[in-house]
């Protein structure tokens, strides 16, 4: 007795939403698979999502830490300021 699976392809859509949540790693791991799938399989997407990625790169370069006088003067305000 032969055993028959029907294969369907999976579907190869998904949103900017979709895009920005797999980026940052906030997708289940249906919705992983199927945007990775779309990825791989579709280059206009693929485009967008490595367009993404160098935003994102950009911007996490670009972050600028604060300089120790003005940490230490919010750290000042928060203990004056806070509710005892």
């Amino acid at each position: 007795m032969a055993l028959w699976i029907k294969i369907t392809p999976m579907k190869s859509e998904c949103t900017l939403n979709d895009l920005v949540d797999y980026l940052y790693n906030e997708t289940q791991l249906l919705k992983t698979v199927e945007v990775q799938y779309t990825i791989d399989n579709n280059e206009e997407v693929n485009e967008i999502y490595q367009e993404m990625v160098a935003i994102s790169k950009a911007l996490d370069d670009s972050l600028i830490t604060p300089p120790p006088f003005l940490r230490e003067s919010i750290m000042n305000y928060a203990r004056i300021s806070a509710p005892f």
